[in-house]
């Protein structure tokens, strides 16, 4: 058996094989769910279900479990099984508007079949966490919690009166003049309830000097998230495709407080250093670097690299190549909650809304030397529908050409292989090669 070395060292034989730090990041999340599922099933641990957006850090310093809304929601699409859930949807008279994203999950818990759910479903929670940024959150929480029999708690969405530009280069450190004190000092009033909330369910006490090493461990994690960021954005060409970023620092995402987070994102930074020295690329002939914009497609991450062979077009870049570097990170001299509550307070606007999608996305591709993006305009997520347009325009003005392909992250059902890949394929060649 070859060592973590060795496996460092040696360079991708072909396109299909994975980095040594994404098997990693595969088999911790694998084991993750393992213990997960033993702890809950057998010793009646408590866990919660939460939105990807929701402050996890809370369970995490009380050894509770999270199991987030939009990872199992990839993982029931990468296992093309949301073709089956929505149908299921469907027959049960749900609207065709509900967005995807979040009520995937729901449906796997009214189907109640752990022979086909992935990884035998999901167990009953000791509550469900999501974060008001629509008008269905609560009611699919309500419906959600109702289903289990138990309890859900949404955190209210306050609005920023003044817009900021180039919140990506403040919200490190300037965040409490960028978010604003009243607008924090309210979202730490939530955050203390929703820890009082976990302690009497839980049975739990919240440790404050615990979370403070969460907090700081997170701030790490992202430092090591922006590196690998910056080592990718500078080699031409690039020396992983997108899939890679996706799995490391999305499994260093969701266990994000942990010492693993760090000396993982540290070995996957190692493992990149060692590609860049040996010139090793994802597409020795790399002519084109795209950003992908918007949520991921995840019943299909092939078609990022669809594109290599025929036209040397690489997807360098997507949202979660470094909103971890640049969201999560809140640097702080003593009040962690209050870090808490400016790390969560923005993330779903800086994500999806202008102008702060735009401006960010602008600078990555700069950054990148991106000659054009794709976007994901998602049917029925208006969350992450809210700012497409504005930011697609803004791009087009800043020299970027787009191309919007309306789809599902989640639903298969609405998905043209085909057609999809021709419509990349003239935008690279109409849009770019002509430029």
């Amino acid at each position: 058996m070859s060592t973590d070395a060795e496996a460092r060292r040696r360079p991708p034989r072909d396109p299909s094989e994975r980095l040594a730090s994404t098997q990693r990041a595969n088999e911790h999340q694998r084991e993750w769910f393992q213990d997960f599922r033993r702890a809950v099933m057998e010793q009646s641990a408590p866990y919660v279900i939460a939105d990807a957006v929701s402050p996890h850090e809370i369970f995490h310093t009380m050894d509770i479990p999270v199991l987030s809304i939009a990872w199992y929601s990839a993982v029931i699409a990468a296992k093309q099984l949301s073709p089956y859930y929505f149908d299921l949807m469907d027959r049960l008279g749900y609207h065709d508007g509900l967005p995807r994203y979040g009520s995937l999950p729901f449906m796997t818990t009214l189907d109640n079949n752990p022979e086909r759910a992935p990884y035998g479903g999901l167990p009953k929670p000791m509550l469900i966490l999501d974060r008001l940024r629509g008008d269905y959150v609560q009611r699919i929480a309500e419906q959600w919690a109702r289903a289990f029999g138990t309890g859900s708690f949404v955190l209210d969405c306050t609005s920023p009166v003044m817009l900021q530009r180039d919140w990506f280069k403040r919200a490190q450190h300037d965040w409490e003049a960028l978010y604003g004190a009243d607008r924090l000092d309210f979202q730490v009033k939530q955050l203390e309830a929703l820890v009082r909330t976990a302690e009497t369910l839980s049975r739990r006490t919240f440790d404050m000097v615990e979370f403070t090493r969460q907090m700081h461990r997170v701030n790490r994690a992202g430092e090591l998230a922006a590196q690998a960021r910056d080592l990718i954005a500078r080699t031409v060409p690039a020396p992983v495709p997108l899939t890679e970023q996706l799995n490391n620092v999305m499994a260093a995402t969701w266990s994000r407080g942990s010492q693993w987070a760090i000396d993982h994102l540290q070995f996957y930074n190692d493992e990149l250093k060692g590609l860049v020295d040996r010139g090793v690329a994802a597409c020795p002939d790399e002519r084109v670097r795209l950003l992908w914009l918007n949520n991921g497609l995840w019943f299909n991450t092939k078609f990022y690299r669809a594109f290599e062979r025929s036209h040397g077009a690489v997807f360098v870049w997507t949202m979660y190549t470094n909103f971890f570097s640049d969201g999560y990170r809140k640097y702080f001299d003593h009040d962690p909650m209050r870090a808490l509550a400016a790390r969560h307070i923005n993330m779903n606007e800086q994500l999806h809304l202008p102008p702060w999608m735009a401006d960010w996305i602008i600078e990555q591709a700069r950054d990148f030397g991106a000659h054009g993006a794709v976007m994901l305009n998602p049917v029925g997520d208006r969350m992450s529908a809210f700012g497409v347009r504005l930011a697609s325009r803004a791009l087009e003005r800043a020299g970027i050409p787009v191309l919007e392909l309306t789809a599902s992250m989640v639903d298969a059902r609405l998905w043209d292989d085909a057609e999809m890949t021709e419509r990349v394929a003239d935008f690279i060649e109409q849009r770019i090669w002509r430029r």
